[in-house]
């Protein structure tokens, strides 16, 4: 049973109170109303699952809400395999969020202090992040150190106690930027076993760079990591002028003083959420308790939860889409959830769809590359997900209950989308149930949901075609502008505004850069989200890029993500590992169109490298068909593990542009 409450959500005549105004009053509390429109078909639409929502202004009183009214009730299940485990139930999870928040108050952590939180997918992490919420403080997640070995990590450590890690980053920066280090990248000569190490170790410096950026950017009061991680954190926090209080995982339910509960404040900032740093350097984007809860509160209203829903999850819980939309929005929902570490997705993608399989999952999410590799290996191996000998239980695989798959966080294609319909089709998956979606952390998540009654809208023209992510959430509104800040019609393409209840306060610390971004117009603050789209007649938004990532050659746009997709269908290319970007040629007045490709295979021969350049060249124009020449000028073929992702796995094009430009790849 769950303790005493240290003070009651609210008193108990101003939550009815709010509740009924909350709710229709010819409605019974708690009760269930047929909806038709934007659904699979005719279903129960549980109207209590939004209750939290509208009595709450923060995320601590939505965590006392939903352990008053939910107690005993399973709200998540943590992955282990397929293995469920023991659910994390409402109660017992606001009794170890309050114990945490007690430990956080005894280190001296007070509302409106930062926690950054360095965990895997797992209970701590929810406990860390609840815990923050219920102090009052803000939870500032990052990116744990899982794939580097512990080996790596422990040579951090001697590095740091030291102090020789600093000379030693700089002498493997200068020694990968040799002539040499290059063509060993290319898989030529037989230096590859030392370009490994080399690249290990450049791989664990700039992960420790980007966490010292975010330590030195949120300045943290406190830091919640594994034990394995504190070398990291050891060394971030060398570059602060005071150091972190260091809470290590296994101690956070081991305070022993009494949780004081502050005072609410919706307006206060809740979390600090990094973004990727695709396009340029990572910035704290500030959000509030009640963005996040309008936000969550926007696409619950589109998705409509039913008393049987079910959610299963592999995306990490550091990320927005991770941490909002599954871990909060499932939460605040009272949906039962089912989360999977991404490094398990990662290692075997097939746990995902046989997890969706196995419980009997309704609401899913992913990313568009995750789409688009499923469905080349269902297509090159159909017959283990037709019956797999480890998951299913000999059973053949059935998606057939799944009503809303959301593909998001990268460029939504056309191709992904259409494969792995075409090949989970057999399986069950509606096409309805695809549902692309466009969001930011700018704009704390979600910003636009499709028809859920209707299959995803194509739109085709001037030889590109692009997804429809759906239309504006309740209360925001987007329009198309010019250079100028001159709205554009339908049908025209621009960059992408928005405004809504969920927008940032701002980037933490970096005023100028928040200027740049949001600016006030018609008496409302706009996002410039730098990313190119239109709106149909329909008022459907299609994303066509990145505006600053936008190639143009000879008066074309290309779509890097579109050119991507392209060369990864040619055999011998690593999936998900190829970067397309511009530079500028002087001498001919437009950009040269450059592509760098990891291959599939450690070890490629010269012979098989010139044929798969070929190949690349040929498959891109087959699609553009280029008026003259060919759409590619250059074509550089690397050894897998060259190329850098982001935290949440996006590629770098900015960061491939300039070690192109360095010339680290040949």
């Amino acid at each position: 049973m769950l303790c005493k409450l240290s003070q009651p959500h609210f008193n108990t005549s101003e939550r009815v109170s709010r509740y009924l105004s909350a709710m229709d009053s010819n409605r019974p509390l708690g009760g269930y109303v047929t909806m038709t429109t934007s659904s699979l078909k005719a279903g129960l639409f549980d109207a209590s699952s939004l209750a939290a929502l509208r009595v709450s202004d923060t995320i601590g009183e939505i965590v006392r809400y939903q352990a008053e009214h939910r107690i005993d009730e399973a709200w998540c299940y943590l992955l282990h395999g397929l293995d469920p485990g023991k659910p994390v139930q409402f109660g017992m999870l606001y009794h170890e969020a309050e114990r945490v928040a007690a430990l956080l108050q005894e280190l001296g952590v007070r509302p409106g202090d930062r926690v950054l939180i360095m965990l895997p997918t797992g209970r701590p992490i929810l406990q860390a992040l609840f815990g923050t919420w219920l102090a009052g403080a803000v939870a500032v997640p990052t990116y744990p150190p899982l794939l580097l070995p512990k080996g790596l990590l422990r040579t951090l450590a001697a590095a740091t106690a030291t102090r020789t890690y600093t000379p030693a980053k700089r002498m493997i920066d200068r020694l990968l930027r040799q002539p040499l280090a290059q063509r060993w990248r290319q898989g030529k000569k037989a230096g590859r076993p030392l370009m490994v190490i080399l690249e290990r170790l450049q791989r664990l410096s700039r992960y420790v760079d980007q966490q010292v950026h975010i330590c030195q950017t949120s300045r943290p009061a406190v830091v919640i990591a594994e034990q394995d991680f504190a070398p990291v954190c050891h060394t971030a926090a060398r570059f602060l002028p005071e150091a972190p209080a260091f809470v290590a995982a296994s101690d956070l339910l081991r305070g022993t003083a009494q949780f004081q509960t502050p005072s609410p404040d919706g307006n206060a900032t809740a979390l600090i959420q990094f973004t990727s740093g695709s396009t340029g350097v990572q910035k704290g984007v500030m959000l509030s308790h009640r963005a996040i809860l309008a936000n969550i509160q926007a696409f619950g209203e589109m998705v409509q939860p039913r008393p049987d829903d079910k959610v299963v999850s592999w995306l990490p819980l550091y990320h927005d889409m991770g941490l909002i939309g599954i871990t909060l929005g499932s939460f605040a929902l009272g949906l039962e959830a089912y989360l999977m570490s991404p490094t398990d997705f990662t290692r075997d993608p097939l746990r995902w769809i046989w997890a969706l399989h196995q419980f009997g999952a309704t609401i899913s999410v992913s990313n568009n590359s995750a789409i688009g590799r499923l469905a080349r290996m269902c297509q090159i191996s159909p017959r283990r997900f037709e019956q797999h000998p480890t998951y299913g239980q000999g059973s053949r695989l059935d998606l057939s209950p799944l009503r809303i798959l959301m593909n998001g966080a990268e460029p939504v294609t056309v191709q992904a989308m259409e494969a792995f319909q075409r090949e989970f089709g057999q399986f069950g998956l509606r096409r309805e149930a695809l549902s692309p979606v466009y969001g930011l952390a700018e704009m704390t998540l979600a910003v636009s949901f499709p028809d859920l009654a209707a299959p995803y809208r194509v739109c085709r023209q001037r030889g590109e075609e692009w997804v429809s992510v759906g239309r504006p959430l309740q209360g925001f509104a987007i329009r198309i502008i010019d250079t100028e800040g001159n709205k554009l019609p339908a049908g025209h393409l621009g960059e992408v505004t928005i405004a809504g209840p969920s927008l940032m306060d701002g980037y933490f610390g970096d005023q100028e850069a928040t200027a740049q971004v949001i600016r006030e117009r018609d008496g409302r603050r706009w996002l410039h989200t730098g990313d190119e789209g239109m709106i149909d007649s329909a008022g459907e938004l299609y994303i066509t890029g990145r505006l600053k990532e936008t190639v143009i050659k000879g008066g074309r746009n290309y779509t890097p993500a579109l050119l991507e997709e392209v060369i990864e269908t040619v055999e011998g290319v690593k999936p998900g590992r190829s970067v397309v970007f511009g530079v500028t040629d002087v001498r001919a007045g437009t950009q040269r169109v450059v592509a760098v490709a990891e291959f599939a295979e450690p070890h490629c021969p010269e012979p098989r490298r010139e044929t798969l350049m070929r190949e690349i060249r040929a498959r891109v124009d087959d699609v553009y068909r280029p008026a003259g020449g060919t759409v590619l000028d250059q074509v550089l073929l690397v050894v897998p593990g060259t190329l850098s992702k982001t935290t949440s796995g996006k590629r770098m094009r900015l960061d491939a542009r300039e070690r192109f430009l360095r010339g680290e790849f040949g």
